[in-house]
């Protein structure tokens, strides 16, 4: 029996829909990429340093936040809310806090703001001293202000990172890389137990055991392999246990409802959507305004920022990534419960 036209124009017209949102999700973060309001902090003596900072900072994109004290700022970065600091003291030097662990892109950014804002300062300084060299005769008055100038020359930024990926793995790549892993790995394996194993209760115990064991898995490879992780293993483990459940739950229950035809609804959160917008490559406020957050509130997202501040920051910030991979594995079971797919 052939297909009916209609029938191979709406499986095209449906591919091509496909396609463009991957063309769209993989393609529109990078190229409107950005700096989309990254929390930071600033430590300044005065009011005037302190605004001579924040007003480039905010106009470039950064949530820029006063803290009285260095340790304030250190904090705050420890417990997740900033992804570092701008410290000036009473001198004018400037040292850059930052943590690798939150985000290399970040890091990376705050250096180079760092180093940009030190050559202001230098420059400024420079014209000044040469000013003053020009209307001087005194020997030894213009000779200080060589020495000074001199000086000068070599100064730079100090940079503290309060929170560094492992030296095996000191850009944390592997756990960049594990985003497309935790998306795609989570969906064929429930996709796989949905269309293997026999039985509701089969399929609920396959979907745990895989959760288990996968998490397990990916974390020994990430942590004893690749050098990524350090922390205590088990804990990390109970994190990415979580994360595929969430994912394994939710292909498997809209499998039981909508069968073949729910695989696609599964791959375009999952992978289409879910494996770009989780801000594992960079941050989520690098990339377009709205898109960071919305990948936060998908599984491989959520799975990435749970796994990061349980390893990394004593398990700050976990309160959202584990309320969404919950809303996700109680929709999952939900919708596995209700649905009839198996029994027919």
């Amino acid at each position: 029996m052939k297909s009916p036209w209609q029938f191979v124009l709406s499986v095209v017209v449906g591919l091509t829909a496909i396609l463009a949102i991957m063309m769209a999700a993989f393609s529109l973060p990078a190229v409107h990429s950005g700096i989309n309001q990254i929390p930071i902090g600033i430590v300044a003596t005065t009011d005037a340093t302190y605004q001579k900072v924040r007003v480039p900072l905010e106009e470039k994109g950064f949530k820029v936040t006063r803290f009285d004290t260095a340790k304030q700022a250190e904090k705050t970065i420890e417990e997740r809310k900033n992804y570092g600091a701008f410290v000036i003291d009473s001198t004018g030097d400037l040292t850059i806090y930052k943590a690798t662990a939150a985000s290399t892109a970040v890091a990376q950014l705050l250096t180079d703001v760092g180093n940009g804002l030190v050559s202001k300062q230098k420059a400024a300084a420079q014209a000044h001293l040469t000013e003053l060299m020009a209307k001087t005769t005194d020997v030894i008055q213009l000779k200080v202000l060589m020495n000074k100038a001199a000086a000068l020359s070599e100064k730079k930024a100090s940079v503290i990172d309060i929170k560094a990926f492992p030296k095996d793995d000191s850009k944390g790549t592997g756990l960049a890389a594990g985003a497309l892993p935790i998306a795609l790995g989570g969906w064929i394996g429930a996709v796989a137990i949905g269309k293997l194993i026999k039985g509701k209760k089969q399929k609920f115990i396959g979907v745990i055991s895989f959760a288990v064991i996968g998490g397990l898995g990916l974390i020994g490879v990430l942590q004893y392999w690749i050098g990524t992780f350090d922390g205590n293993y088990l804990l990390t483990s109970l994190g990415a246990m979580i994360g595929i459940g969430a994912t394994g739950f939710f292909v498997l229950g809209i499998l039981e409802v909508l069968g073949t035809a729910g695989l696609g609804i599964a791959a375009i959160l999952l992978i289409l959507l879910g494996n770009p917008l989780s801000g594992l490559l960079s941050a989520p406020e690098l990339l377009p305004a709205g898109w960071g957050a919305f990948g936060q509130l998908l599984p491989p997202g959520a799975t990435g920022t749970l796994l990061r501040n349980i390893t990394f920051f004593d398990g700050h910030a976990i309160a959202q990534p584990l309320l969404v991979l919950g809303v996700y594995i109680c929709l999952g079971m939900f919708l596995f419960k209700l649905g009839k797919k198996s029994t027919r």
